[in-house]
């Protein structure tokens, strides 16, 4: 029936026709030029073709219908029939074959509902599971979900229904992954490397690229989880009856055989007897016992006795070390940067944390030695406290704290581990995120306020009002006298920390040389009034009003984060995961000796086949990348299509007896 009716109309080629709209959007061919031609090229009805039918406008097509409402039997005979569905365009493009076009006509409610209609087209899963992009659906998801996302905030009046196609495409990706029923269904599955922009060694470069387009609900699934364990811990299942106090006694042990571990890395490191030590949870438990003895390293260098200390390098012995553990550190992010590219690897904030504090230990590092070069000319016996504010050496020294600082901040990456602290680990960077946003309103409110009062009191610097009668003496406070002393008011009135005498005008009214009281010295009410008045707006509109509604979308933050917190969690803890497998098997600053295995590799890289994935524990084995599977491989293809079945088999409708 569905048939006939297509050929009725096509022969036909009716306006009236419901459904039809513009026209069939049919790929034309040798006949339909042929019927033109006799024509002469002119269609008797093109005037009514621009005219919309009663239930559907004008861009309405049956293939975009259909797809619309998921009917996948009808979406696939008119695929094979040659009726095709374009993509529609994101609102921010301005390409001259359509967008220019479309915008000349100015009709943007009609190009806004027919970009809507064809977004929820190509988002609906019987479309993804029908064209093109069924080769690889799940990657198409991910595309798609970030192209929504990206089309709700160019178009803000439509963010809800973008919004809701973006969750609709992002529940299809885990749809793909529910219907896997084995660990080698999802692992050729997590291995298909299309899409993926690590270059690096990994297993599973499909979990690297759902982590890039922040596909959190895919990521956290049962199946890939449990498949990520096992890469995890491998054979070492013992780990998980672990008790609280064993896995402490174990990071002590860890810590005790580190020169073991060391020398087997050197010497041996793909030998059976270092094969438990290359196992990520090991390699974290070795860059983690490391890491401790680096922040050892920090306190006992930054509470040295500073009356001992003199231009140079310290002399506490403990800089050489810090310095070859920074070397390490820094060896180690640049080999990730060169694997990721400088576009992912700035994209993850905590790489971007690790650069900033290599970077200041560098110039740390640089500045004693700047003051060790400087100690040769100048008086060394020179007291601190008439060195120059920036003398290298106290520069170095600032520096160092701050990195000092940050390098102990880095143990918060750890904290996505634990399953009860891992969600308030990423409330806190959400959170920060909403300070930045509420630090716009800061910045205007106190750049207002600042400039206003910047130095609206400067006339009365250092004035004193002597009181004729008791004798008391009042000066003027440095509140509102520089811009400087202004912003310093402001900021800390935040907090509540400023004098509440700060917007007090003293009027001086003693005689410098003599001392006498002047009594017909004015009192400035009016100023005072303008500086109490502008304070006090201040202090109502951050205090009052900003604090609480900084505090109310925080609340808000966490409270959306504990809704999701097994997510949340899950997606966390696989970036700590992801992060130590990536690594190398000799933590920093271990990472800097010579190995056995760079011999190989360098052979590997002479014969240019050094490319490949490194086997993991829970992988088949299959350690080359050319092995890996793509959305060509048979495997993956026949994969996408039982699964694709038995999808349409759990979500066929019901029929009724």
């Amino acid at each position: 029936m569905l048939d006939r009716l297509l050929e009725f109309d096509e022969t036909n080629n009716r306006a009236g026709n419901r459904g039809r709209g513009s026209g069939w959007n049919r790929v034309k061919s040798d006949d339909d030029d042929d019927d033109d031609d006799d024509n002469g090229g002119v269609k008797g009805d093109d005037q009514e073709a621009d005219v919309d039918s009663e239930e559907f406008p004008q861009f309405m097509t049956p293939l975009m219908l259909a797809t619309q409402c998921g009917l996948y039997e009808t979406v696939e005979y008119l695929v094979n029939r040659g009726h095709k569905l374009d993509r529609p365009h994101p609102p921010r493009c301005t390409c001259s074959d359509q967008c220019m076009i479309s915008a000349s006509r100015a009709d943007v409610v009609s190009d806004s509902c027919k970009r809507l209609n064809g977004y929820w087209a190509i988002s609906n899963p019987t479309f993804i599971c029908t064209t093109s992009s069924s080769s690889d659906p799940v990657l198409e998801c991910f595309r798609l979900h970030e192209e929504l996302l990206r089309c709700g905030s160019a178009e803000p009046v439509h963010n809800t229904t973008y919004t809701y196609m973006a969750a609709q495409v992002r529940q299809f990706a885990v749809e793909m992954i529910v219907n896997c029923r084995t660990s080698d269904e999802v692992k050729i599955m997590l291995r298909n490397r299309d899409g993926c922009k690590f270059r690096g060694k990994f297993p599973y470069p499909r979990l690297i690229t759902a982590m890039d387009y922040k596909q959190k609900e895919f990521v956290a699934h049962t199946n890939i989880q449990q498949v990520l364990e096992t890469a995890w811990l491998g054979d070492w299942i013992e780990w998980k009856s672990y008790s609280g106090s064993q896995k402490v006694a174990y990071l002590l042990w860890r810590f005790c055989m580190l020169p073991v571990t060391v020398a087997l890395g050197m010497l041996a490191p793909n030998s059976k007897l270092n094969q438990f030590n290359r196992l990520p949870i090991n390699r974290m438990f070795n860059s983690l016992v490391t890491y401790l003895v680096f922040l050892g390293l920090l306190f006992a260098h930054s509470n040295a006795d500073k009356f001992e200390a003199h231009r140079g390098a310290p002399k506490t012995g403990t800089w050489l070390p810090i310095a070859v553990f920074v070397l390490g550190h820094a060896v180690e992010k640049t080999k990730l940067r060169l694997q990721q590219g400088p576009e992912r690897f700035f994209k993850n904030l905590w790489n971007v944390f690790d650069t900033v504090k290599l970077t200041l230990f560098a110039v740390a590092f640089l500045c004693w030695i700047l003051a060790g070069v400087q100690a040769g000319w100048v008086s060394d016996d020179l007291d601190r406290k008439y060195w120059h504010w920036a003398d290298p050496q106290l520069v170095a020294e600032g520096l160092f704290t701050v990195a000092t600082v940050m390098a102990y901040l880095r143990l918060l990456f750890l904290c996505q581990l634990n399953y009860y602290i891992g969600p308030m680990q990423v409330s806190l960077g959400k959170v920060l995120h909403d300070f930045g946003k509420f630090a716009t309103f800061l910045a205007i409110i106190m750049a207002a306020f600042t400039c206003g009062l910047g130095t609206y009191y400067s006339y009365y610097a250092g004035m004193m009002r002597k009181d004729p009668e008791t004798g008391e003496i009042a000066r003027q406070e440095d509140s509102f006298v520089t811009i400087a002393d202004t912003f310093k008011t402001l900021f800390w009135g935040i907090f509540c920390m400023t004098s509440l005498d700060a917007p007090n005008v003293v009027v001086g009214n003693t005689a410098p040389a003599t001392g006498l009281v002047d009594t017909e010295v004015q009192s400035h009410q009016f100023t005072q009034l303008v500086g109490y008045g502008l304070f006090a707006a201040f202090e109502v509109l951050m205090v009052v009003v900003m604090m609480n509604m900084l505090i109310a979308a925080m609340s808000d933050t966490f409270q959306g984060v504990t809704d999701n917190a097994e997510y949340e969690w899950l997606f966390g803890r696989t970036k700590v995961y992801v992060s130590y497998m990536l690594q190398d098997d000799m933590p920093p600053p271990f990472n800097l000796l010579p190995t056995t295995g760079l011999l190989f590799c360098a052979k590997r890289f002479v014969s240019k086949s050094s490319r490949g994935y490194s086997r993991f524990p829970g992988d088949d084995g299959r350690g080359d990348v050319d092995s890996r599977s793509t959305a060509a491989s048979p495997e993956f293809r026949d994969l996408m299509t039982e699964i694709i079945k038995r999808y349409f088999t759990m979500h066929r409708t019901p029929v009724e007896h």
